[in-house]
């Protein structure tokens, strides 16, 4: 019965449409509720470390892959439970999700880095699951739908101290019922590389949003709506290839080296940033260029559609866009109406803002983050779930840390 009622919710897509609410806080109520750090209380499993505030995970996991692959198979083994079964039933409500899944995992394990291969292999022995079914679920996203998203980074003349970003990551509706399963997954590989963060549904092996030890901040928008094109021949993804280089840079200045030499998979646009700066990435299987040359220094805001000039490929509407073009100039309003005094409370309520009240925020929006680089800080809020929650990444990252 419980899975008629969801498949009922799924295919009429009314999930959280009809009530949802316009959100207008105040600005003396942007106070976080909840703040934490590695030295919360947690479930411990070998050296990994699981804290649980409200609908927030926050998973610690250190050794070599294998061993936080295991750490991460025992400590996340209901969520992970969770996207199984909201898998199942996607793939069972359309013949042809059988036959994509397939494909998608296929061309998956084949391209799996070797570091990935010993994380499944660890979890599928703790986990309940085979590394078959882990690849399935480190898919959901790709079963599921396209992400529709949108950034906005503030510095220099904008930010009121430090740089400061602001994200909405918006998905298709029925992702909503995955606010419990949102975790921020913390390595720390034993084999020298950089610690790293990822904030994004339990399962995913691979980098939609990230953060490593050095104050280097990835973020994947979704670039289809300018460049719908397949890559001519077989590649990794590029959400794969992004998780291996939050591992490997240190710098700024490596991304422009590392997105001209991976040719991409798909079409995306990766905005990145330092504690000094942000930059955008137009990237897609023909190439790559940078965006948002069009804005003041200072201020980085990016949707759904390349604007560098310098590309043969027609301007999106704003329907193809997902109301793109609306959501990144309504940001830049925002910023442009707070410069000189975006800090992180400020950003909190640009982003938040919907596109009724002149933001971006809209009933796809599944969470939200707010990102201080130079501090290594983390503000995460789930729709229809927890509200702003501070996460000190750098304690986490210096938990028994050997550098």
């Amino acid at each position: 019965m419980k899975k008629k009622i969801f498949l009922m919710l799924l295919t009429f897509g009314v999930i959280l449409t009809a009530t949802y609410p316009a959100i207008k806080p105040k600005a003396s109520k942007r106070n976080t509720q909840e703040s934490i750090s590695y030295s919360d209380k947690g479930d411990i499993y070998g050296a990994g470390k699981k804290i649980t505030r409200g609908d927030i995970k926050i998973v610690s996991l250190k050794g070599s892959w294998k061993e936080m692959g295991e750490q991460y198979g025992h400590l996340m083994k209901k969520e992970l439970k969770d996207i199984d079964t909201f898998l199942d039933i996607i793939i069972e409500a359309n013949e042809g999700n059988i036959q994509k899944t397939d494909s998608i995992v296929n061309h998956q394990i084949a391209q799996t880095p070797y570091r990935i291969k010993a994380f499944f292999e660890g979890a599928a022995k703790t986990s309940g699951f085979t590394v078959n079914e882990l690849q399935i679920i480190n898919a959901v996203e790709r079963i599921g739908g396209l992400p529709k998203c949108s950034v906005a980074m503030a510095w220099d003349d904008y930010a009121a101290s430090d740089l400061v970003i602001g994200r909405n990551y918006d998905y298709s509706d029925s992702f909503a019922l995955l606010k419990d399963d949102i975790a921020v997954t913390i390595y720390q590989p034993s084999d020298g590389s950089l610690a790293s963060a990822t904030i994004g549904y339990v399962g995913e092996i691979y980098t939609v949003n990230g953060l490593n030890e050095k104050g280097i901040f990835w973020e994947l928008n979704n670039g289809k709506p300018s460049a719908n094109i397949k890559s001519p021949d077989p590649r990794i993804t590029g959400t794969t290839m992004l998780f291996e280089s939050m591992f490997e840079i240190d710098e700024l200045d490596d991304m422009d080296l590392f997105f001209n030499t991976v040719n991409c998979s798909s079409s995306y646009i990766i905005n990145v940033a330092d504690e000094d700066e942000g930059q955008s990435f137009e990237w897609c299987p023909v190439g790559v260029k940078h965006g948002g040359k069009d804005l003041p220094d200072g201020l980085l805001v990016s949707t759904n559609y390349y604007v560098n000039n310098e590309w043969s490929f027609p301007v999106p509407s704003d329907i193809q866009s997902w109301e793109g073009i609306t959501r990144r100039n309504n940001l830049i309003k925002l910023c442009d109406s707070n410069k000189g005094k975006i800090d992180e409370k400020i950003m909190m309520e640009i982003i938040d803002k919907t596109i009724e009240e002149g933001g971006a925020k809209n009933k796809l929006t599944v969470y939200q983050l707010v990102v201080v680089p130079k501090t290594k800080t983390l503000w995460l809020q789930i729709t229809g779930g927890s509200k702003w929650t501070q996460i000190d990444l750098n304690t986490f990252f210096a938990a028994n840390s050997t550098r």
